[in-house]
């Protein structure tokens, strides 16, 4: 599964590569310069998915028949995640087939960005010498339904009611190891939690064509809460949600429905995702969904709580209410993950908040949420990491001071 945090994967629907034909794609402004400059293959990420053809023809070879093709993960079983049959993956796997390089454009940078275990910008194999200290971790996830019971069940080392590598977090253990980024926490503490009651049940995933994901929660009968980054592709291309699964376990919903209008948060710039800077203002970072069908009064609802002067105070002083952030993680697909027990650490001006919740690729858009009296309530969108000013990465989501009155007007309007 593919989750998404700073920026949607884009992912191509391809048959074996051929010859540029009459209807390539150069439009690039860097297109016809000898080196292939478009990220998913290794380049600098200055041309755009499908923008730099001519340029980026050879490495598109061999057999690329799986609808995973050409999205910088090596997906064929043995070296890969198994999504793709044997040899239907060619590009994405050859640096790995033949051992790994460092061909990548940013290898070299003392980073790690390989996808899964790094920051996902170099394709597998491509990053060999920031990476193999990682490579032990590559393609272990936690997808086995019994993952985060602290029972390792991988067959060999545990109990065998999990495939391998199914059941990460408890055979491997919780702490991350230091420099990779296949999550941004260093311990940890999530859950597997059942979504078919309350608060789960209003948490829901969002799918895209492109096959990613997000999550978003159910603050209306058939609005959604969720974050502006998901509807973007890599390249800064919108993508077409195609629906909003409630409660979502495997292949059993609470509550699912069409989405039928999106309304992004009021000067939301996409380029702003790939800023890192403590100064950038990732505030706008929201989006409120509209579905074809009220869904709410089934799988239930969250209100919004919009944070008082007191609550400020509160934050920073570290006296403030535990949190609970929930979501639908790439490392555990199809199911949903949280973590109780986790803080607000501080409020930006740009309207963000830093916190200590456990969250990676997938969560976002998910809520960071509170119990109130009657019900649940919503304190914050999960947005991303960034570095702070330093080493470490900080954890950010859009509080509610920056959506609160926007929602409660369009909750007014569409039956809220």
């Amino acid at each position: 599964m593919r989750g998404l945090l700073a920026a949607l994967a884009v992912l191509v629907l391809a048959g074996p590569a051929m010859a540029p034909s009459a209807w390539a794609d150069d439009s690039c402004r860097w297109a016809g310069d000898g080196t292939c400059d478009e990220q998913r293959f290794g380049g600098s990420g200055e041309c755009a998915a499908d923008t730099d053809d001519a340029d980026c023809a050879a490495v598109k070879i061999g057999n690329n028949s799986c609808r995973w093709a050409f999205d910088g993960q090596c997906d064929e079983p043995g070296i890969g995640t198994g999504e793709c049959d044997a040899g239907t993956d060619s590009t994405d796997c050859r640096a790995l087939s033949t051992g790994g390089n460092d061909s990548c454009y940013w290898a070299h940078d003392g980073a790690c960005d390989e996808p899964g275990i790094g920051t996902g910008v170099c394709p597998d194999g491509t990053d060999l010498g920031d990476c193999r200290p990682f490579y032990s971790r590559r393609n272990h996830i936690n997808s086995c339904a019994t993952a985060f019971d602290d029972v390792c069940d991988e067959p060999g080392i545990g109990t065998g009611r999990c495939d391998a590598r199914t059941d990460t977090a408890d055979c491997l253990g919780r702490d991350t190891i230091p420099g990779i980024r296949d999550h941004f926490f260093g311990h940890d503490d999530r859950r597997m939690v059942r979504p078919d009651r309350m608060p789960w049940s209003a948490v829901g995933e969002i799918a895209f064509d492109s096959g990613g994901t997000c999550t978003g929660t159910l603050v209306g009968r058939r609005v959604v809460l969720t974050a502006a980054h998901c509807f973007f592709r890599e390249g800064g291309d919108r993508d077409t949600p195609s629906g909003f699964r409630a409660g979502r376990d495997g292949d059993d919903v609470v509550a699912e429905a069409g989405i039928a209008a999106v309304t992004l948060a009021p000067g939301y710039r996409p380029d702003t995702d790939r800023e890192e800077d403590e100064r950038a203002d990732y505030g706008s970072d929201w989006a409120i969904v509209l579905l074809d069908a009220d869904i709410g009064d089934r799988a239930g609802t969250m209100v919004v709580h919009r944070l008082t002067a007191d609550d400020e105070a509160r934050i920073a002083a570290g006296r403030w209410l535990p949190l609970v952030l929930a979501g639908y993680a790439w490392d555990a697909p199809d199911r949903m993950t949280a973590h109780s027990g986790c803080h607000a650490l501080s409020l930006r001006r740009d309207h963000t908040m830093k916190h200590d919740c456990d969250m990676t690729k997938g969560d976002s858009g998910g809520p960071i949420f509170t119990k109130e009296k009657g019900g649940y309530a919503i304190v914050a969108v999960v947005t991303r990491f960034f570095r702070d000013g330093g080493k470490d990465n900080a954890y950010l989501a859009v509080d509610s001071r920056a959506f609160a009155d926007t929602l409660a007007k369009y909750l007014s309007a569409h039956g809220g």
